[in-house]
């Protein structure tokens, strides 16, 4: 029978600083409407539908985290502070990013580090633009 553990405060901070503080990762958008993706797809079967690159503006976005982003010890968690990847349409009428899965990949931008299907199709268009938040 597994017997229960806590980690400690100091070993979450650190585990949370050495991999998330002060590196940059990459929030890209794929359409892939019929599509779940589970934990163990691989890299290239997830990106093969990613959106085209300029597609009405559409470029990965870019976040971050500072030190003063990592929360407090709280019932056996250290939460990150939540970040806004914003996604801008460039008003091209002839184009419009459509998406079903928005995902956070790793510094190298080798690896997913998070999947998130949407609950349905999304679209940008006409200078709009769409939030994700991790």
């Amino acid at each position: 029978m597994p017997v229960p553990s806590t980690i400690h405060s100091q070993e979450l901070g650190r585990v949370a600083t050495e991999s998330y503080v002060n590196q940059a990762f990459k929030v890209c958008l794929i359409d892939a409407p019929g599509s779940d993706f589970d934990g163990d797809d691989a890299f290239a079967t997830i990106m093969a539908n990613e959106v085209t690159d300029g597609l009405g503006g559409y470029v990965r976005q870019q976040i971050g985290f500072a030190s003063a982003d990592l929360g407090p010890y709280e019932a056996g968690k250290r939460a990150l502070a939540r970040k806004a990847a914003t996604f801008q349409h460039n008003g091209n009428l002839n184009e419009v990013i459509r998406f079903s899965h928005v995902v956070l990949l790793n510094p190298a931008e080798t690896q997913p580090l998070c999947v998130t299907k949407l609950g349905g199709r999304a679209a940008i268009s006409d200078n709009q633009s769409a939030n994700f938040f991790t």
